[in-house]
């Protein structure tokens, strides 16, 4: 617990570690900052869901995934761009509350790039015949006969590209908390046009 004090003695330590940490929950699909709560808002209040963390750009605060552009959460952040994202490393006790506006990204260089990454397995999701969310008579996939149980080539793969979409959420607000039996931790970072406000808080 003292190492772990030590990187988060400070506010520019806990920033500096929560980025380390981002950047690994993109790196290893087994790190629990893998799997992010993605956080919109619906007509009926708010819709969450789990999402796999793509890429983490440092630089410019922005946070990455996926999504199939018929999919709810498309119209969702449409409507209303601000966003939250919520991540726990349970080994590390560490919670993130993310906050912030989303672009959606669907015919551009940016989305070109991410699909381009994207591995064939991934791409699949993105080849099913109806929306997501379609009510259907029992358990399936939505993919075509010829998609399912088998690894797919490139070529096949290229029909989903035209539903395919990427999320790209701004931090512009961050809860950080660390859990532990020896005192909670807890911080606030904000980021405006002045740069960034961070400080304290009592856990």
């Amino acid at each position: 617990m003292r190492k772990k004090r030590g990187k988060w003695a400070t506010l520019d330590g806990v920033l500096n570690e929560t980025w380390k940490m981002l950047e690994r929950g993109v790196a290893r699909f087994n790190d629990p900052f893998h799997w992010p709560v993605l956080g919109t808002t619906a007509k009926d209040g708010a819709s969450l869901r789990t999402v796999i963390l793509r890429q983490f750009i440092s630089a410019d605060r922005v946070l990455v995934c996926h999504t199939d552009a018929r999919a709810a959460k498309v119209n969702e952040i449409s409507n209303s761009a601000w966003v939250s994202w919520l991540f726990y490393h349970p080994q590390k006790k560490v919670q993130l509350r993310i906050s912030g506006s989303a672009t959606l990204h669907a015919d551009d260089q940016f989305a070109d790039r991410q699909w381009v990454a994207a591995k064939m397995t991934s791409r699949l999701n993105y080849c099913a015949i109806d929306a997501p969310g379609t009510a259907i008579e029992k358990p399936s996939s939505g993919l075509p006969d010829f998609l399912i149980n088998k690894v797919p080539t490139l070529l096949e793969t290229e029909r989903g590209r035209k539903n395919f979409m990427v999320i790209a959420g701004r931090i512009e607000r961050m809860g950080w908390l660390v859990l532990s039996a020896l005192g909670n931790r807890r911080a606030r970072f904000d980021w405006d046009d002045n740069g960034l406000s961070a400080k304290w808080l009592i856990p």
